[in-house]
């Protein structure tokens, strides 16, 4: 019996250790979830986030990946009360977050607390980052959080991906996606004009097939009535 209690205690204690690790792990935020986990321009209530903007071929930011765990690990004991969560997103593969906000060098450390965006300026130690963290931002220049994207942005996002793995084996279509996305980033209102008009014509090729396959069917009746009798 006692036995069977020591086990039971020992798996429990090993399934709390996992999830209290799993809660501290560094978040990784994409295109589709930056916004809806951080909520960064529409009212930041899931806690303050400390970004940082990386590409994985950046040497510095690879030398700062033990240093991020480190910091996500002492925030986590030290100030779980103050829900600060610690975050990446991959600036080679999340281009549309990048571009909101002008990440143009790595790693880029944005700090999202208060409502407000604060650039991380400073050394790149585990002291001087959580220092930064719990209260040190408050003297950093505050900057505006750029809006999220349009729904159109993201349905675009979307239809790139897909259009991507189709265009894999074709250059020629691949040339095409490149000219659209030009239009796409400097000229969004020609770009929705495009869409429209792609739509109307196919939703008029479309009356004027099934005009036509009515017309071929009316006729094959009516010679097909003209044989019998």
């Amino acid at each position: 019996m006692k036995s069977i209690a020591t086990a039971f205690f020992i798996n429990a204690f090993l399934t709390l250790s996992s999830l209290s690790h799993s809660f501290a792990a560094v978040i990784d935020l994409t295109d589709v979830t930056f916004e809806h986990q951080t909520q960064a321009s529409t009212g930041q209530t899931t806690g303050k986030w400390f970004v940082k903007f990386y590409a994985p071929w950046c040497g510095h930011c690879k030398t700062l990946v033990p240093i991020w765990e480190e910091l996500d690990e002492r925030l986590q004991e030290e100030n779980p009360q103050d829900g600060i969560v610690i975050a990446n997103v991959d600036c080679t593969k999340e281009t549309q977050v990048a571009t909101r906000f002008k990440v143009q060098s790595y790693p880029t450390l944005k700090y999202f607390a208060d409502r407000k965006l604060y650039n991380y300026k400073g050394a790149r130690n585990a002291d001087a980052l959580y220092a930064f963290a719990t209260g040190g931002y408050k003297t950093a220049l505050e900057e505006i959080i750029p809006p999220a994207p349009s729904m159109f942005d993201a349905k675009m996002k979307e239809f790139r991906q897909k259009f991507d793995a189709m265009t894999e084996d074709h250059p020629q279509l691949k040339y095409m996606l490149e000219d659209f996305d030009h239009i796409v980033s400097f000229r969004k209102n020609a770009a929705v004009v495009l869409l429209v008009m792609g739509a109307f014509i196919g939703f008029m090729f479309g009356i004027i097939v099934s005009l036509l396959m009515g017309i071929g069917s009316t006729k094959t009746k009516a010679q097909k009535k003209k044989k019998k009798d």
